[in-house]
């Protein structure tokens, strides 16, 4: 009789057909879900973020207590935040939408700008204004028709959107109480982080144990460093864009909507490498508006910021939390804000360190001979050899449970209950 291999064995094709069922029928049902799970996104989003600070409170208080904590002090920046800078903020929006020009100021700027045109091509050879308009009106045409084609897909867009919410009526009660659930969902994930950790270690295959951990530490470490101290940079640049406008403001140069200002600089702040000069462009050009003088001043305002930014915080919050050249950021983030919008531009330098440091961890594993399991890349080294919970001080292993008695289907009119085993020795 030919064995068969191991991995045409009918148990093992029917147990690995019901894995794959499963997780079929879980993924479909997600997808199908998938409008009311943003509230969720954004839980585990802020359970990544509040974990670390939790796990470092737990060594003061029991972990219900310093998640209870974390609670209060978010919802007091909430509600701060609400309280004192969205109505500012919202007046300042409002002044600056009344500040822009209206439909007769633009077109009497157009009409100049025609006349002006029309004045300039009257002063050209016959020749050359024949090519001159004719290369100006393919442009025109080409841009209006653009403009005209974009506008109709936004508005079809905007409609879709519009009917869609109108219609879907269950969708809109599952999404808002996927966000009341948020809070009490964030305190169990918090909760029982610990747990769900070690459950999922005992659920992996003990040669993919430490793989596996290795993978997760490369990418913690690449995103729990570099988003965490991006927010703070954002914060902290923030402030002292605020702080700044408003010293130049009491100096007598008229910098206005500093609120507004301050918050488009600890936003940009978010996006690498660029996001510091789109951020101070808005305050420059509002600056120069005033005066040539205050826009040299706002100028020298963000150029100070970011000198201290780059000299003394960026090496203290964020360090080498990628360690990627500049030059490649730059093109990693063209591609990932084609590819991915702008949450790809935000996170585009940490994706590329996670990218980079898989491959070369990965690498390592499939050399010959391979690294060993647990050895992360040479920049991460310092984080030591990437170990599962289970080697951890207060890891508990599972509780093997005893053995059941195989069932045995009882034959016709046979009595089971009353049958004992028979003894083979003689």
């Amino acid at each position: 009789m030919v064995n068969k291999p191991f991995w045409l064995e009918p148990r093992r094709i029917a147990r690995w057909a019901l894995v794959f069922a499963a997780l079929y029928g879980v993924g479909w049902l997600l997808w199908q879900a998938r409008s009311a799970l943003t509230p969720f996104i954004l839980g585990a989003v802020l359970a990544y973020l509040f974990l670390p600070l939790v796990n470092r409170l737990e060594s003061r208080m029991p972990r219900w207590a310093a998640i209870l904590v974390v609670y209060v002090l978010v919802l007091a920046l909430v509600i701060t935040f609400f309280a004192f800078l969205v109505p500012p903020l919202v007046q300042q929006v409002g002044q600056l939408l009344r500040a822009l020009p209206d439909i007769p100021t633009v077109q009497r700027w157009v009409n100049m700008g025609v006349a002006e045109y029309e004045q300039i091509l009257a002063n050209l050879p016959a020749d050359m204004r024949e090519q001159v308009q004719t290369s100006v009106a393919s442009i025109v045409s080409q841009a209006v028709n653009t403009v005209q084609t974009n506008f109709t897909t936004y508005l079809r867009g905007i409609g879709t959107f519009l009917l869609t919410s109108v219609l879907s009526v269950a969708n809109t009660v599952s999404f808002l109480l996927g966000f009341f659930l948020i809070p009490f969902w964030l305190f169990y994930v918090l909760m029982d982080q610990r747990a769900g950790r070690d459950t999922l270690d005992r659920a992996l295959p003990h040669w993919l144990r430490a793989d596996f951990w290795s993978v997760v530490t490369i990418i913690d470490h690449d995103f729990s460093g570099y988003l965490r101290g991006q927010l703070i940079l954002g914060l902290a640049v923030g402030t002292a864009a605020g702080v700044g406008l408003t010293v130049l403001n009491l100096l007598g140069l008229e910098v206005p909507y500093v609120l507004l200002l301050a918050v488009i600089a600890g936003i940009t702040e978010l996006v690498p490498i660029i996001g510091p000069i789109l951020g101070s462009i808005p305050a420059i050009a509002l600056g120069f508006v005033d005066g040539p003088t205050t826009g040299l001043a706002v100028l020298a305002l963000y150029v100070a910021i970011q000198q201290l930014e780059n000299n003394f915080l960026v090496p203290r919050i964020v360090g080498d939390s990628v360690g990627l050249h500049p030059a490649v950021l730059m093109v990693l983030l063209v591609v990932c804000s084609q590819a991915f919008g702008v949450l790809g531009a935000i996170l585009s330098a940490p994706m590329g360190a996670v990218s980079r440091d898989v491959f070369a961890y990965l690498y390592g594993r499939l050399s010959d001979p391979p690294q060993p399991a647990g050895v992360l890349p040479a920049r991460l080294r310092h984080q030591g050899v990437a170990r599962p919970p289970e080697s951890e001080p207060g890891y508990e292993p599972p509780q093997e449970p005893p053995p059941l008695p195989h069932a045995v289907p009882p034959a016709d009119g046979v009595d089971t209950a009353a049958s004992e085993p028979v003894s083979r020795e003689a």
